[in-house]
């Protein structure tokens, strides 16, 4: 797994606990207008005097169905759309030759909704994320050990394998795998002419031509992919720097 795909996996859990989060906030805001709607409409429809009353208000209050609203909402005779708080539609009464506007308000904080909302759906994702998180670290910890990094290139002890910087296997010959690996384990990546051409060609009297193929062929592609150099050390071997 790559530490990009990691990431875009949190940042989607993340960004879905926040969405499911404000989706259910606004969902409780709609309950709450729904709410003050209903028992708007049957608190008027007993309603016989003009004035808005103690006995106006209590009766509304006890057909409010959420109970932490009670003594929230209260009514009035219609002010408009109130940006500050939650309000219901208006509505008409009327009784003889009187004709009146009516509303219901809310005085509900961001955090009394919030209260009101669902959010476990919300809670469920976060946690989704922090799990996540917590198991891509572990995992890149685990991965990351015995790795040596040097220049644009990753050599992983584990399955002896060279990879660039974005994770892409480096393709060496069986030979250009040996040399490089004799280079990652040579103290100061330092690596005489001898010490190569007996462990690569034993049994072979003078190598010095093959070994000089092995080298002209391999770096192009140590500068190209790995972003490092193979340069003659005094001219008794090679060093990679």
């Amino acid at each position: 797994m790559k530490p990009i795909s990691s990431v875009i996996i949190f940042l989607l859990l993340v960004c879905s606990a926040v969405w499911a989060g404000f989706d259910s906030y606004h969902g409780a805001e709609t309950a709450i207008v729904q709410d003050m709607n209903q028992a708007l409409s049957k608190t008027l429809a007993g309603k016989r005097e003009v004035w808005i009353t103690p006995d106006t208000i209590q009766s509304y209050r006890q057909y409010l169905q959420i109970a932490d609203l009670r003594r929230r909402s209260f009514v009035s005779y219609a002010l408009g759309e109130d940006s500050h708080s939650l309000c219901s539609r208006q509505m008409r009464w009327q009784s003889g030759g009187h004709s009146l506007l009516f509303q219901s308000y809310a005085d509900c904080s961001f955090a009394t909704v919030w209260g009101l909302s669902d959010q476990r759906l919300s809670f469920a994702f976060l946690l989704l994320s922090m799990i996540w998180l917590a198991v891509s670290v572990m995992y890149f910890r685990r991965h990351r050990a015995g790795r040596l990094v040097l220049g644009r290139m990753v050599y992983a002890a584990s399955d002896h394998s060279f990879r660039d910087w974005h994770g892409e296997k480096i393709a060496f010959t069986p030979m250009q795998q040996q040399l490089m690996e004799l280079f990652i384990n040579a103290t100061d990546r330092k690596l005489s002419k001898a010490v190569i051409c007996e462990t690569l060609w034993p049994k072979k009297p003078d190598a010095s031509e093959t070994l000089y193929t092995l080298i002209r062929r391999l770096k192009p592609i140590v500068s190209e992919r790995c972003g490092l150099n193979i340069v003659a050390d005094r001219g008794d071997g090679y060093r990679l720097e």
